[in-house]
């Protein structure tokens, strides 16, 4: 099967949506189910995350979120990264920055209605 990607970049300003092929990478899928009261905040925490991710990590390739189109607090994250060990080194890099730290620090305050759901893979 084939599957298309696609990531905006920008400069100064947002370009139209570059389709990036599928390459090498250790990826996660997360689904999150965040209760209303921290909404809010974990928006702000997690855009800090997504934007530390792709502006800091050299070794992030993606990493994208959005909310469920039919459940309310359900977001889902998709993630990519490089490096050795077919990418694994990317992501044990992301788990050691400021940015996750923080996300650390608020998954410490009990966010969710239920458990996360984390699923590890590698592109092929």
């Amino acid at each position: 099967p084939t599957l298309d990607f696609y990531y905006e970049y920008s400069s100064d300003t947002l370009s139209s949506p570059e389709k990036i092929p599928i390459r090498p990478a250790f990826g996660v899928h997360v689904e999150l189910y965040v209760k209303p009261d921290f909404r809010e905040e974990f928006l702000t925490v997690i855009e800090n995350n997504q934007k530390g991710s792709n502006g800091e990590e050299p070794l992030c390739l993606q990493y994208v979120f959005g909310e469920s189109t039919s459940e309310e607090n359900k977001f889902v994250f998709h993630e990519e990264y490089d490096g050795a060990d077919g990418g694994k080194e990317g992501f044990d890099a992301h788990t050691q920055t400021k940015h996750f730290v923080k996300w650390e620090e608020f998954v410490e305050k009990d966010p969710f209605t239920k458990a996360p759901v984390v699923n590890f893979f590698r592109t092929i």
